[in-house]
């Protein structure tokens, strides 16, 4: 049995409607001619971590988000619902009631994560005991945060202000005093490695529209003949949403 699948790793992806850019954004179909939603995608990809480990939902309890929260019970993946700016708060209600030792966490508009890497970053933090592991040096909207679930349960005991809720790692990040940091260097092609591939704006899903419209829906960021073939071939599609500026918490 791996380490992923017999330390009781828990994948949660926070989802939500109420995007300001792109509206409605992760149940929109990609490719858009096609019949699979943004959230089907991470869902997919998600399943691929830690297999037989739960996929937890979390949205929000808003009337808005209860044609997500079908979607996602539609895809076997369970559901938690809590406070739509308490993200923290919804991490730790998905908790409960398990005996996890690890939460990856994900977002549901980043559907070219690669489940690869992510058992790369569970390996690695269970093997150092962190608190907290972070992968570096993978495209925007790829890189994934490993919690320890004794550790995120403490983050939403103390973390008061706004940001620290709503983003759910900063206060982990800002007191290495308190928690165990690790983070996971990650190598893939330099053509690679600066793309954009979570959807926050149009462009970014015209973007992941034309990716899914000429690779496998699973495509991988190393596979040679995949994703660097194709931006080899075409050059110009890094730059479709490379203005596109991303909000660090």
């Amino acid at each position: 049995m791996s380490p992923t699948h017999s330390a009781r790793v828990v994948v949660i992806i926070q989802a939500r409607m109420s995007s300001t850019r792109l509206p409605g954004k992760v149940l929109l179909p990609l490719p858009l001619d096609g019949d699979t939603s943004i959230l089907a995608h991470v869902v997919a990809r998600a399943k691929l971590v830690a297999p037989g480990q739960p996929i937890v939902v979390a949205t929000s309890t808003l009337a808005a988000d209860n044609a997500l929260a079908a979607a996602a019970r539609a895809l076997q993946a369970e559901v938690f619902r809590g406070d739509e700016s308490d993200v923290l708060g919804r991490f730790v209600g998905a908790l409960d009631g398990r005996e996890a030792e690890a939460v990856v966490r994900i977002t549901a508009d980043n559907p070219a994560i690669d489940p690869t890497f992510v058992r790369a970053a569970v390996a690695h933090h269970l093997a150092t005991s962190a608190d907290y592991t972070l992968t570096t040096g993978l495209p925007l909207g790829t890189n994934v945060e490993v919690i320890a679930a004794a550790a995120l349960r403490r983050a939403a005991a103390e973390a008061t202000r706004p940001e620290e809720r709503e983003h759910v790692t900063p206060y982990l990040r800002r007191h290495p005093e308190l928690f165990r940091l690790e983070e996971l260097p990650c190598a893939v092609p330099a053509a690679v490695a600066g793309l954009r591939l979570t959807v926050d704006y149009p462009s970014d899903y015209a973007f992941l529209h034309l990716l899914y419209s000429q690779l496998p829906a699973d495509f991988s960021l190393t596979e040679p003949m995949g994703l660097p073939a194709l931006l080899a071939r075409f050059p110009w599609l890094a730059r479709i949403n490379d203005q596109n500026t991303q909000v660090q918490p």
